[in-house]
């Protein structure tokens, strides 16, 4: 007795996505990829073209490379606002000294003399180096992300 598992109620996930959502993942994968030289909004397209089509009846495995780039967006945007919660941790202390000379020099106009000391230096350039370093790995993995996928997408696998 044989089963016949071609039918509507099977699992689609196996099944061969259609052309127009094969080429769907690839243009969310090229928009996800304009992120890499500094564009903001292709990522932002490519993030809800994915929030759209991943759950898709015709997507197949192709949710898979959807939630990926889901992933892969928000893991990196989590990536730069910590690096970036960084270099301002490390340029607060001048931050704040300059605010606070601004505020006794008060709103009449008058000039005043701002010194910075050498504690608040070293805690900025190390600061800006920590982050600026952490911002730089993120952005490397986030080559890598848009890369291995874009690759599994060519070989027509499932994304991790």
């Amino acid at each position: 007795m044989s089963a016949d598992f071609n039918t509507a109620d099977s699992n689609t996930a196996d099944a061969e996505p259609t052309g127009t959502e094969y080429s769907t993942a690839w243009v969310a994968y090229a928009l996800q990829g304009t992120g890499v030289f500094g564009f903001v909004l292709g990522p932002l397209i490519a993030l809800v073209v994915s929030y759209v089509r991943r759950d898709a009846a015709a997507a197949g495995y192709l949710a898979t490379h959807h939630r990926w780039l889901i992933r892969t967006f928000w893991w990196t945007l989590a990536g730069y606002l910590a690096g970036l919660a960084v270099i301002i941790a490390g340029a607060w202390p001048i931050i704040s000294d300059l605010v606070g000379e601004v505020v006794r020099a008060g709103s009449h106009g008058q000039e005043f003399s701002f010194a910075i000391d050498w504690d608040s230096i070293f805690a900025t350039v190390g600061g800006a180096a920590l982050g600026g370093l952490g911002m730089l790995c993120v952005w490397i993995w986030n080559i890598y992300r848009i890369m291995r996928g874009a690759f599994l997408l060519a070989d027509r696998s499932p994304a991790p």
